[in-house]
């Protein structure tokens, strides 16, 4: 059950005479062909992976992008691509027991762990069709992490805010351009769903930062539970219980110690294995896509060369492990040894040494590499490589855009935020005994059937608006949505494009949870990572403006703060959550709604028919009328 192409992919949209590159000729490994208008041509190949396309001999007159490489900005810029299309469904599938263990009531994209692979090349339009088999007895959306979602928010796939839940027995089609490059995933966004099974991994093809001779492709790291994520969550909220992991799995394989009742048919786990070849260098795209732990990643006796986090090509950097936090991306490249070893077999680890997991779950060896030319078999020595169990990201320093950021340091605004837990509830919001994760006031929590996308105005009417002399009114800070207890902070401003964002998120270090933020909609610079508590008067003076490190998911230390910048130049509602699931359900998140200005009506560029649709099935759905909403929604 590793990851499987998506022979789902039925259609390729393309334009007599165009460009046409075979993934292999790229040392890709898969089949796809990557398209551009026949004046463009590859420069792309084992020796010069930072080139992707060019434009041969001199332009004629006037300005002209001639080439696109690592250090083409895409926030400005990205090829001329075609339109791929896709179709998944979503459903129960009693047969897939990735470590061995059946799951109870997992959901899955086409029946398997991980869904189908979901790839184009930089530039290219993906369409994907998701269908709610119906089986599930849940709602579904899909959510393409980490993808920027220019000009189109109501493809981001959060319910509640960009759409309705997808219905079972209807389809809603999501249709975005991969204006960045690099390696992500997919994921439900419905409640705890995504925790059961519902995710996938998605590459978009385009250049590297360093040269690699061999791609391994995507490597999804998952903490799994036997039973429903929404039982464990529902177990979560009671006083003295925690959520428990079962085993770690990679790419779909994993090995559990079942219980003797079963036979050894019933209870087969697998390694996932993959191959080296001596002296050669293997590129690794690394994801974690579990919904509770940090994963530490190793490779006995190898070293890790990082050449980008999440969507953002990097400067390289060597490091024996990597920390990798749920929601978080590493590209990698491994150098293979010249000549074999005796054994030429070696683990992969991949622990929790950082967040904890069950007492009888101790062995972080769930993969192996094997050379080309030896004989394959289980490694029969051990060589851990040293790591951090501090649970913290990658320091800062070492993470280094190619394509850099000089941001600004007087901000058009600041955000400020503080993760804590609830023991007074102002509210009541699922079962008495619930208590909430926040970013502000209140815990979120949305309305399946209104999406802020269909009725921004009404966000906006218990808005107190602020404005620095000279600039346009952009502010403001936590407000209650009219519809009760949801978070929103609000963007405006003709000039809504230009400048930064600050956001100040701190932690509360009587509570000893780590948090990992994604913000939808944008790369955010992170500005300071600390543990130690915020002090506005301070804590500015930690800041770094140029070049700093820039990702999607950051992990906020439990004792400390982070400072996040980001440029308000994407209109729409964005989702701002922890990344650990059963936070987000419990209300750790908020939204940022960003628009043309105060009189603008459009929260994104899009058609907004879709949803409509959307939300008409669902409310016609006799799933709408008889869920009983015991979390946020996400």
């Amino acid at each position: 059950m590793g990851l499987i192409r998506a022979a789902v992919q039925a259609a390729l949209t393309l334009s007599a005479g165009l460009l046409s590159v075979q993934g292999q000729l790229l040392g890709l490994p898969s089949p796809i062909v990557c398209q551009y208008p026949p004046e463009w041509q590859s420069c792309h190949s084992p020796t010069s992976r930072d080139c992707w396309i060019r434009k041969p001999g001199r332009q004629s007159e006037g300005p002209s992008v001639t080439q696109f490489d690592i250090l083409s900005d895409y926030e400005e810029m990205y090829p001329p691509g075609v339109t791929r299309e896709y179709w998944l469904e979503v459903g129960a599938n009693s047969k897939v027991a990735p470590d061995g263990q059946p799951k109870t009531d997992g959901q899955y994209f086409n029946g398997t762990y991980p869904g189908p692979l979901i790839e184009a090349c930089w530039g290219d339009e993906i369409v994907v069709h998701v269908t709610n088999r119906g089986d599930s007895k849940n709602g579904t959306t899909v959510h393409w992490h980490g993808m920027r979602q220019l000009n189109t928010n109501e493809m981001d796939g959060v319910n509640g805010i960009t759409q309705c839940p997808i219905a079972p027995g209807d389809t809603f089609t999501y249709k975005f351009r991969a204006t960045q490059y690099g390696h992500t995933w997919y994921h439900s966004h419905y409640s705890m769903q995504y925790a059961d099974g519902v995710v996938g991994p998605l590459v978009i093809h385009g250049p590297s930062s360093l040269d690699w001779d061999v791609d391994l492709g995507p490597v999804l790291l998952t903490d799994w539970i036997h039973d429903s994520a929404y039982n464990g969550f529902s177990t979560m909220e009671i006083p003295g219980k925690a959520f428990y992991v079962d085993s770690i799995l990679v790419n779909g394989h994993g090995h559990f110690n079942c219980s003797p009742a079963l036979s050894d048919n019933d209870c087969a786990g697998s390694y996932w294995e993959t191959s080296f070849v001596p002296g050669k260098k293997h590129r690794m795209q690394l994801v974690n896509t579990g919904f509770n732990y940090p994963i530490i990643f190793s490779i006995d006796q190898h070293n890790l060369t990082v050449i980008a986090n999440d969507l953002v090509a990097i400067e390289p950097f060597t490091v024996p492990s990597l920390t990798i936090s749920p929601g978080q991306r590493y590209t990698i490249v491994v150098e293979a040894k010249q000549e074999l070893d005796d054994d030429a077999n070696y683990w992969i680890r991949t622990g929790t040494e950082c967040g904890g997991w069950n007492a009888a779950v101790t062995d972080n060896r769930t993969a192996i590499i094997h050379y080309d030319g030896a004989v394959q078999k289980l490694p029969t020595v051990d060589h851990p490589m040293p790591f951090n169990a501090t649970c913290l990201d990658v320091p800062a320093r070492l993470l280094r855009p190619k394509v850099p950021w000089r941001v600004d340091e007087h901000p058009r605004s600041i955000l400020n935020y503080t993760a804590t837990k609830q023991t007074n509830a102002s509210h009541s919001l699922g079962p008495p005994w619930y208590k909430h994760w926040t970013l502000g006031k209140q815990p979120m929590w949305l309305d399946f059937s209104k999406p802020t996308i269909l009725d921004p105005d009404t966000s906006l009417r218990n808005v107190n608006y602020t404005a620095t002399e000279g600039r346009s009114p952009i502010v403001l800070g936590m407000a209650l949505f009219s519809r009760p207890n949801c978070q929103i902070a609000c963007l405006l401003g003709k000039n809504y494009g230009t400048g930064f964002i600050y956001l100040i998120i701190d932690a509360n270090p009587l509570l000893p949870s780590n948090h990992p933020l994604h913000l939808h909609g944008s790369d955010f610079a992170v500005l300071a990572q600390e543990t130690v508590p915020w002090d506005p008067a301070t804590g500015p003076s930690l800041f770094k403006y140029d070049n700093p490190p820039r990702r999607d998911t950051v992990m906020l230390p439990h004792t400390g703060f982070v400072a996040l910048a980001f440029r308000p130049s994407n209109p729409g509602a964005w989702l701002l959550h922890c990344h650990i699931s059963s936070h987000a359900s419990s209300g750790l998140a908020a939204q940022i709604l960003i628009r043309h200005g105060v009189d603008a009506v459009d929260t994104g560029r899009g058609d907004l028919d879709g949803v409509r649709a959307g939300c008409r099935a669902w409310s016609e759905s006799s799933l709408s009328k008889t869920v009983v909403q015991e979390d946020s929604g996400i």
